[in-house]
């Protein structure tokens, strides 16, 4: 099966050597505040939203790959790619037999927007009558800014429910997506933003690789992998129904409360099995154009399923009156080294989310396409035993300094990451799907 894989990276890179021309994206001049180049459009016909901009970290990129950090087009050693890729035989991710049986409601793209003109949330203040709106069989998307905001008033999510589990032993069973696994290494650094009249976001359009349409809304509440993901990304901060603490009260947000949207030092000299990030302040010791805080999320699962060291929890996160956490955390850059917070102040080019399954021992980073996600890297992704902490170990596993000569953790590559457009990535997926 490897085999297979690498002959067809092997045409991907051929493949890449090959120009292509992205759609055209209508155009218009309204400008609006970015921190990224921007075409801006005033009617996307791609998303349905008027008074949007694409942003993008890159200029007039027409061909892929392109390197970060750099405005070459050219064709990337096929050595190094197929050595980089190679990752050690006991890395739990390696899987050319995957197959997901995870599904997201098909009525949750291409939502048609309704704004209303009064709350229609406005009866609903009891937990009965919150968990009946939540009912999967009748639950759906928000359609609009508007709709949002009203259901944050209300304590109701925005985005999808159906992967919010209710039991412990739930497997993210649809990550990584193997579907795309040949987009490994492929990021869009580009994303289309709607913004009220004074400049302030209103929502993100997700990308997506099969033409669908699913967006994000500023300020609203999310529980799902792929919508608190894309968030993230978008926002540089948590969604509302998520705490700055790591305990407190669940409130009226029921099971769908959130806690730990914190500081995170990075600092892999006090943390040695942790895993190196990009461009980090790493623990408040670098400043300057570049480098920028990181943030920690608990993401919502007790465990994950695939025996990564944390397998004895008999509660889910959160049982609607208690909170249990795991080792599952979303690691994101959230502020620059002076504290301003939020997407404004990061260039998207630098923006990066992580997703944690086992506790800081692996990073796995979403690459700002629904079910993008890279490959992973971290501790046991170099063939380690789970690591569950520094000095000492636990009923969890080992501590650090039990571990006689272990195998060097495997990085972040940043170079290796090719950064392109939607429309590059379009391309390519109708490639792959040829």
């Amino acid at each position: 099966m490897k085999k297979l894989f690498l002959l067809t990276l092997g045409l991907l890179i051929t493949l890449t050597a090959c120009e292509f021309v992205p759609i055209s994206e209508p155009s218009s001049s309204s400008e609006q505040p970015t921190s990224g180049n921007i075409s801006s459009t005033s009617d996307d016909s791609t998303s349905g939203v008027p008074n949007t901009s694409i942003i993008s970290s890159e200029d007039g990129a027409t061909s892929f790959p392109i390197t970060s950090g750099s405005n070459s087009t050219s064709e990337p050693s096929l050595s190094s790619e197929i050595h980089d890729i190679d990752t050690p035989p006991n890395s739990p991710f390696i899987d050319e037999n995957y197959a997901t049986s995870f599904l997201y409601n098909p009525a949750s793209y291409d939502v048609v927007e309704t704004i209303p003109t009064t709350n229609p949330y406005a009866a609903i203040d009891t937990k009965a009558e919150r968990t009946s709106f939540h009912n999967p069989s009748s639950f759906v998307r928000a359609t609009s800014y508007e709709d949002a905001m009203y259901r944050t008033e209300h304590y109701l999510i925005s985005g999808d429910i159906k992967d919010t589990p209710l039991d412990a032993n739930f497997d993210i069973n649809h990550l990584p997506n193997r579907q795309y696994r040949d987009l490994a290494k492929y990021r869009i650094d580009e994303g289309v933003y709607e913004y009220d009249n004074e400049g302030g976001f209103k929502s993100y359009t997700i990308n997506n690789l099969d033409g669908k349409v699913k967006k994000v809304y500023y300020g609203a509440a999310y529980v799902t992998l792929e919508d608190v993901a894309a968030y993230v990304f978008a926002f540089a901060d948590a969604p509302s129904n998520w705490s700055s603490s790591k305990s407190g009260s669940i409130g009226n947000w029921g099971i769908y409360k959130r806690f730990n949207n914190s500081y995170f030092s990075a600092n892999t000299d006090e943390y040695q099995f942790e895993p190196d990030v990009p461009r980090t302040d790493f623990g408040g010791r670098y400043e300057g154009e570049g480098v920028y805080k990181y943030y920690e999320m608990d993401f919502g699962y007790t465990e994950t399923g695939w025996d990564l060291g944390y397998s004895t929890y008999s509660k889910p996160y959160n049982n609607g009156s208690s909170i249990t956490r795991g080792p599952v955390r979303l690691v994101y850059t959230g502020s620059d080294t002076s504290g301003n917070r939020g997407a404004k102040y990061i260039p998207m080019n630098h923006r990066h989310v992580f997703l944690t399954y086992n506790h800081y021992n692996d990073f796995i980073e979403y690459l700002n396409y629904e079910n993008g996600w890279g490959i992973p890297f971290g501790w046991m992704s170099a063939g380690n035993e789970y690591c569950s902490g520094m000095s000492s170990g636990s009923s969890f596993g080992k501590g650090y300094y039990e571990f006689d000569n272990p195998n060097p953790k495997t990085t972040y590559d940043d170079y290796m990451v090719y950064r392109i457009t939607k429309n590059d990535g379009l391309a390519l997926i109708n490639y792959l799907n040829a």
